[in-house]
């Protein structure tokens, strides 16, 4: 990881701002309630029902408009805490994800990123709570892991949860990932997968473990 700056201030939004958006909010939220999501055994439903220890919640970051909703309907037990950017784009996100419930932990490989990994590892061993890492964000590569998400494995030794949803309807935006939007009462598939924290063994670096990692979760990502 290169070097951060560990004390820069993560961008947020004021109180009038996070004022003015909040019917968007509202309707964030009867949106997100509205869509139906079809979550199979075999698709890991069981294997999530039989772990309710803390996991580190890991999907691509073109998913993260239902991650709220989904750990809302199915860790409803677990508070979450999302690593988000701490970038002035993140800031706009920690607003619309305090929308879902997902408390923001700001930082990136390039601004806070240590301070972040700490803080993760602490609400995991504190507070025995879940934390959330899109493993190709805050810029991409699309679809390419970084090492940070195995990091905070590593040290918890709580295992991963790959997370991913495919749509029958949605919006693909025109952004470096092609940020996915399901439409309103649209169904969408939910994929679960949970890796044990062994994966991570003293003989595989993190930027290994971050490849195995990318194979198992582009498997189950469907476009």
């Amino acid at each position: 990881m290169s070097p951060v700056l560990q004390g820069s201030t993560p961008r947020k939004k004021g109180l009038l701002v996070k004022i003015f958006l909040s019917p968007l909010g509202v309707i964030y939220r009867i949106w997100t309630l509205s869509i139906r999501m079809r979550y199979a055994p075999e698709n890991g439903r069981d294997e999530l029902r039989m772990h309710p220890e803390p996991i580190v919640l890991t999907l691509w970051h073109n998913r993260l408009f239902l991650a709220g909703e989904w750990h809302n309907r199915y860790r409803k037990d677990k508070r979450i805490y999302g690593l988000i950017s701490a970038s002035k784009d993140g800031a706009w996100l920690e607003t619309f994800y305090g929308w879902t419930g997902i408390r923001a932990i700001r930082g990136s490989q390039n601004r806070r990123g240590m301070q972040a990994i700490r803080e993760l590892v602490k609400v995991i061993n504190v507070g025995h709570n879940d934390v959330g890492i899109t493993p190709d964000g805050s810029r991409g590569p699309k679809y390419q892991a970084k090492p940070g998400a195995m990091a905070v494995a590593k040290i918890t030794k709580a295992p991963v949860l790959l997370l991913s949803f495919e749509y029958t309807h949605a919006l693909r935006l025109k952004s470096w990932d092609g940020f996915v939007i399901p439409f309103p009462f649209s169904s969408v598939k939910v994929t679960t997968k949970l890796i044990g924290s062994d994966f991570l063994s003293k003989d595989r670096t993190l930027e290994e473990a971050a490849q195995f990692v990318e194979d198992k979760l582009n498997r189950i990502t469907k476009d």
